[in-house]
Formats: C-alpha cells, sequence, structure tokens
C-alpha cells in the first residue's frame, strides 16, 4: 500500500491549482488520488498557503479538530482519514443534495440517531419490499412454518404449538456466558401456552417482539422457547429442522450488536456519527465512520458473528436485519443496504442451498465452509457438529450419494482428511469433543486446506486407498454423536521421528534436518500440528517418539511436494488393523540431492520424472492397513 508524504516548503506555481506534489502526482478533485496520503497539520497548511486546491480540502476537512502543527494525519484517498488509526472520520456528500465536483467522494445518508426510530423502521419497510418485489434470488412461497412459534398478537405473548400458518420471524441472538434467557421446560410449556409475561423476556426478547409487531409480522420463532431445552428427544428433533425454520423464514432479526440477552436490538449511535462536521456548508461533510460490517473478521463491532451457532443462522436465512450499535444493516441473498450507505454492496451476501442458488459458486465450497466456521466460539463443545448441521444438510443435496462423516465427505474423503490448522497461529490443545482425530473437529483451532487451495494441482496416491468406514452412530449422522468411529486405510507408512519433522512448519532451513529420504530422493518435511504437542497433556509425544508419515497425494504448486498425515500408532490394541491417531497435516517438499544450504526445491517442471521417482520409492514399501481413530 503506498504512502506519500508532503514535503515541507511546497509553493504552489503560479497560476496554479495544485502545489507541485498534488500536481505530480495528478492528486486532484477530479481524480482519483493516491491510496494513501500521510502529512502533518502543518505540511498542510503550507500546502494551502501555496494556493493548493487539494491541500485546501484536506485541510478543511480536519479543520474542526483540535491539532498541534505536528500532528500526523492520513487520508485514504478523499474518503477517509484518521490520526491514530483506530479511529477513522469519512468524508462524503448527502444523498439527493445535488451534484457536486468531486466524483470520488461518496454519497451517504444522515442518521437517526436511535435504532428504533421511525426513520429506522421507514428504511427496513423500503428494503423489505425492494427484495420481496425486485430480487430474482429473494423469492418468499413458503409452504413450511415451524412446530412451535411465539404469537405476538393482541399485547399478548403465547406459545403456538401446530398452527398452520405461512409468515414468521426468527431471532438470532447470544445466549450469553450466564446461559439464562427464559427457556420452554417440560415443566413451563404448558403455562407458556396460556401466556409468557412481558416482564419475563430478556431486553432482546423484548425488542425483538417490538420489531416484528411495527413490522407486522405475527410469529417469532427463538430457539430457547420454541425447543424445549430440557428434552433431548425434542432438542434431537428440532434442531435437524433448523435449515427448513431459517430458511423459510419471512426474515430473521440478529441482535447484532450484543453479547447476551441484557443487550437488545436497538441502540443509540455515537454523537459523533450522528454529527456531520461541514467541509463544505450543505455539499461535503465528515464524521465517524460507523463500524466496517465484515460478516467473519470484524467480529469485535459484531459479537453475535463471532458464536458458531449463529454462522449457520447467517447461511441459511434468505433476509436478515442486523441490528448494530450505531446502524440497522440489511443483508439478503441479492444485495446488503445499511442506513448510513457506509456498509452497502451490491454483491450477493448470503448463501442458500436450494434451487434458488446460483449455481457453481465458489462460496459454496465445503472447505471454505469449515475455515469460516472452525474459528467460531462454541459455550459447549459438544455442539461442534450440531451448530452446523443444518449447513451440512443442505450441502448433501448438492451432492449425489454422498455421506456426511464427521464433518467430512465420504465420495472425497481422502482429500477432506488434508486439513491442517491455519499456518501461524498459536496452537491450542486437543478438543475434548469424542470425535475421531482425523476430523477438523478434534481440534480447536481454525482449519484450511491450503494444500488444495493454493493449487488445484493435486492428484490423489494410487497407492493409498480407503478400503472401509467403520462407524456407529447414536444419532443422526449430522451430530456427530457415536460410539465408534474408524477408518480403514492400506497404503505405505514413512517411518520418522517428531524430532525428524518438528512440530510447527518449516523444519529443515532452521536446524539442518533436511535429511529426510526416500531410496535416493531428499525431502524438506513441513509439518503443521493438529494441537500443542508438547502441553501438559500431550507429555507422552517424546521427541524421539516414532511418527508415521501416511502419503496421501501429490501437490505441485512452484515446486513438488508429498502431501499427507502424521500419525502415531496407539500401543495395546489387539484389533487385526493396528490403530493410529493422527497429529498432523505433513508436506514433503522434494529437494535437491546436493550439499547446498538451504537446499534447494525441484522446480514442478521437473515433474514426470520426479513424479514416476517417487511411486516407484513407495512402491517398493510394504502397504500395510491400519485403522486411524
Amino acid at each position: 500500500m503506498p504512502i506519500v508524504t508532503l514535503r515541507d516548503g511546497l509553493n504552489a506555481p503560479t497560476g496554479s491549482r495544485y502545489c507541485d506534489y498534488c500536481h505530480q502526482l495528478k492528486d486532484d478533485l477530479s481524480r482519483e488520488p493516491p491510496e494513501l496520503f500521510r502529512a502533518t497539520v502543518e505540511e498542510l497548511e503550507n500546502g494551502v498557503k501555496g494556493g493548493c486546491k487539494t491541500c485546501h480540502f484536506r485541510y478543511h476537512a480536519i479543520s474542526t479538530f483540535y491539532m498541534s502543527p505536528e500532528t500526523q494525519v492520513e487520508f485514504s484517498q478523499l474518503q477517509q482519514f484518521t490520526f491514530d488509526n483506530s479511529i477513522f472520520y469519512e468524508i462524503f456528500k448527502v444523498s439527493g443534495e445535488g451534484d457536486v465536483e468531486f466524483p470520488m467522494i461518496s454519497e451517504r445518508n444522515m442518521l437517526s440517531g436511535s435504532t428504533c426510530s421511525e426513520h429506522t423502521f421507514q428504511s427496513l419497510e423500503i428494503w423489505i419490499q425492494e427484495c420481496l418485489s425486485e430480487h430474482e434470488q429473494c423469492p418468499f412461497q413458503s409452504s413450511y412454518f415451524p412446530k412451535r412459534v411465539l404469537d405476538v398478537r393482541n399485547d399478548q405473548l403465547v406459545l403456538r404449538e401446530g398452527s398452520v400458518e405461512t409468515c414468521y420471524a426468527c431471532l438470532s441472538h447470544c445466549w450469553g456466558p450466564s446461559q439464562s434467557p427464559i427457556k420452554t421446560l417440560t415443566t413451563t410449556i404448558d403455562d407458556f401456552k396460556k401466556d409468557i409475561p412481558w416482564s419475563s423476556l430478556s431486553k432482546t426478547f423484548q425488542d425483538a417482539v417490538d420489531i416484528c409487531r411495527r413490522l407486522r409480522v405475527d410469529y417469532l420463532w427463538i430457539d430457547s422457547i420454541c425447543i424445549i431445552q430440557d428434552s433431548d428427544e425434542d432438542w434431537n428433533i428440532e434442531s435437524m429442522k433448523m435449515a427448513d425454520i431459517y430458511e423459510n423464514a419471512y426474515f430473521t432479526i440478529a441482535a447484532t450488536k450484543s453479547t447476551d440477552g441484557t443487550g437488545g436490538c436497538y441502540a443509540s449511535a455515537d454523537p459523533e456519527t450522528t454529527s456531520c462536521r461541514p467541509i463544505i456548508e450543505n455539499l461535503v461533510y465528515c464524521r465517524k465512520k460507523p463500524p466496517e460490517f465484515n460478516q467473519f473478521y470484524r467480529q469485535r463491532d459484531w459479537p453475535l458473528l463471532s458464536r458458531a451457532w449463529v454462522y449457520q443462522e447467517m447461511r441459511l436465512s434468505p433476509r436478515v436485519l442486523h441490528f448494530g450499535s450505531q446502524e440497522v444493516i440489511w443483508q439478503c441473498r441479492t444485495c446488503r443496504r445499511s442506513e448510513s450507505r457506509t456498509n452497502d454492496s451490491d454483491a450477493p451476501t448470503t448463501l442458500t442451498y436450494n434451487d434458488r442458488y446460483i449455481p457453481n459458486s465458489r462460496l459454496l465450497d465445503w472447505h471454505n465452509t469449515i475455515n469460516e466456521y472452525s474459528h467460531l466460539t462454541l459455550t459447549f463443545e459438544k455442539d461442534r457438529f450440531a451448530a452446523i448441521a443444518a449447513v451440512a444438510q443442505r450441502e448433501a443435496t448438492l451432492r449425489s450419494n454422498d455421506e456426511f462423516v464427521f464433518g467430512l465427505w465420504k465420495n472425497t474423503l481422502l482429500r477432506d482428511l488434508l486439513w491442517e490448522t491455519v499456518p501461524h497461529q498459536q496452537l491450542q490443545q486437543r478438543s475434548k469433543l469424542e470425535c475421531p482425530t482425523w476430523t477438523w473437529a478434534s481440534v480447536m483451532s481454525r482449519v484450511t486446506w491450503a494444500e488444495i487451495a493454493r493449487n488445484r494441482n493435486l492428484w490423489l496416491l494410487d497407492c493409498t486407498s480407503l478400503e472401509d468406514i467403520d462407524i456407529q452412530y447414536t444419532a443422526s449422522p449430522y451430530l456427530g454423536r457415536h460410539r465408534k468411529a474408524a477408518l480403514h486405510i492400506r497404503g505405505p507408512l514413512i517411518t520418522t521421528t517428531l524430532k525428524e519433522i518438528g512440530h510447527n512448519g518449516i523444519r529443515g532451513i532452521s536446524d539442518g534436518h533436511h535429511n529426510l529420504t526416500l531410496g535416493d530422493m531428499r525431502f524438506l518435511p513441513i509439518h503443521q500440528a493438529d494441537y500443542d504437542l508438547y502441553a501438559n497433556s500431550c507429555s507422552i509425544l517424546k521427541p524421539n517418539l516414532e511418527v508415521y508419515l501416511l502419503p496421501i497425494a501429490i501437490q505441485t504448486d512452484v515446486v513438488f511436494n508429498l502431501v499427507g498425515l502424521a500419525l502415531i500408532r496407539i500401543e495395546g490394541t489387539s484389533n487385526s488393523d493396528p490403530e493410529y491417531e493422527r497429529i498432523g497435516m505433513i508436506s514433503l517438499q522434494a529437494i535437491e540431492n546436493s550439499t547446498r544450504i538451504p537446499p534447494r526445491p525441484i522446480p514442478t517442471t521437473e515433474f514426470e520424472i520426479t513424479s514416476t521417482r517417487l511411486v516407484s520409492h513407495l512402491s517398493s514399501i510394504l502397504a500395510v492397513r491400519i485403522q486411524l481413530v
């Protein structure tokens, strides 16, 4: 990202509208300026004194702030600026206020100051009607209705069961650490069918009811009220309907700003966001920029989106009303709209898994789904599969004759096994969830399929094959509950030690361990451990412990790699197939057989020769049948 700094003493040439520096950069108010422009207040003053129109505009934008001449300010084009890289101020012109000579400056709306205002709800009604009448990807023709809903009509709250209606809303919310929103229990359900006291509802639930009433929606689905929380039978049945419930909702209300039920949906905006400082009277203004909406990477400002359970709710809901700390944001399958217009986007921003979905979208890629989902937080690890079951069910409808296997898929299982924890993050301890080590759900870190994502040139090896899947489920496969879960795989095992392959990252370059050999070939091992192998709970993993590398595929990017799994053997097992558990993902980079340090990788131009040699060496290793647990 280029950064430019004004030099001292710049004076505009006679008759010029711009100083030498701005003229040289073609940095004027009718062109796109440099991406970043950094200056002190004094340097901008010098530009103004010299008659530079661009410097004058920038100086006028910051002139209402108290600053010393030495204060630094950084502009991103002519659209926003910051003094400290933590608070950003956006420059904008008001929508509908007429044309101005600054084409690069975006139009924005003034904010009302409260997300429960009539102005906010007028915007919501416009967005809803535009979506229903104009968006081909967002039709509403639902014949589905949940088993239970909250009836909000007639200034009363009643739990209805078995109703047949067509229109309802859902609520997406954080339960919070106390886990104490009002709940339907086997002992309270009959009372709730008669009346639910308003005072028993959390602030978030009360606001959601008010939103439904103001938007003329009579029924509201809330998980803690519409599922019997102390009935495993009811929970198992209703949790499997999440895809239908959210996908067929008229809209979903998201308490996106709140960490628990006390935060509510409504908010009063920061005065710095609602108070606009004029740069050019009645034309151009600046204000504190509302929080940027990013569904996966700005979760500090949108805490609801950090929750794993919420992921599938956002993925499946056709229309979402995000109630934030400064404004309400509309999100549907066609676009995103915001009260301020700062967070507007014309790109599809939610996903759906039915015949209305745009085919061949990369957003449907399961590996991307798990990459996005795996870093989100859960209060109870046992919900790891349940919280994404609805998305998995919809994914299954796109896969012909396939089966969900602990977060992976039967028809692509060998490729799916090549997940790894995201490099350079701090490794966590192994998950306490009872699940096999070969699934990504066994770790508490974010995972990816980097070897596949970087390059599609990945070839499965014929010498390694999946021979059997031995799983005994105790509930729906999508919930991951089981008595037994093992993969029977036949393939060559390369024996090494933990010391030789290292713990995390490239071992060979740092300490000379680049002598892992296979026949006359040498490899640089790059081991990405699944969890902290040296944590107290993993003290059995000593440096000299034997590790077995199971090669699965050849991957080429710029260099030639053999990729597979790092395993350790479970001693004392009496099964005919010895048991192994996974501890990491291994990439063996083929290197020249020379004394050069660091060793030079073999380029992909020699792919055919290298692959033939490798397959020959792997064939010389006796293939064994193992049980991966």
